[in-house]
């Protein structure tokens, strides 16, 4: 029984260390206004690091399901926050959720995610 507990305790407790690792170096910004949903991601890597990003971008609802994906490099840090890496809009009806998620991957191999979600009304 104490296995089980300090295996749940684990699970429940790494991802969170893991996001607080990368807290910092790779986020999604959402806004939304009149049914559109502007998608912004940022990226804040070492100084003289640059690295690639990936960004997925899910949509459900009653009308079926889309996923779209994009990548891109990252620049060369100062240590400063870069971006908006992307830019997009698009629109969240009624019913529908919005799944963005962000992976960013520096020269030396280390990844940094965020993920976020919106949901239509």
């Amino acid at each position: 029984m104490k296995l089980k507990a300090y295996l749940l305790a684990f699970l429940l407790v790494a991802p969170f260390q893991a996001l607080a690792d990368g807290a910092g170096r790779a986020w999604i910004s959402l806004s939304k206004e009149k049914g559109l949903v502007t998608i912004e991601t940022f990226s804040r890597l070492e100084t003289g690091h640059s690295g690639k990003y990936i960004l997925e971008v899910m949509k459900s609802g009653p009308n079926g399901r889309s996923v779209n994906r994009q990548a891109g490099s990252v620049p060369v840090s100062d240590g400063d926050a870069t971006g908006p890496l992307s830019t997009a809009k698009i629109s969240l009806e009624a019913n529908a959720d919005l799944t963005v998620h962000l992976r960013v991957t520096d020269d030396e191999g280390r990844v940094f995610e965020d993920t976020a979600v919106k949901s239509g009304e």
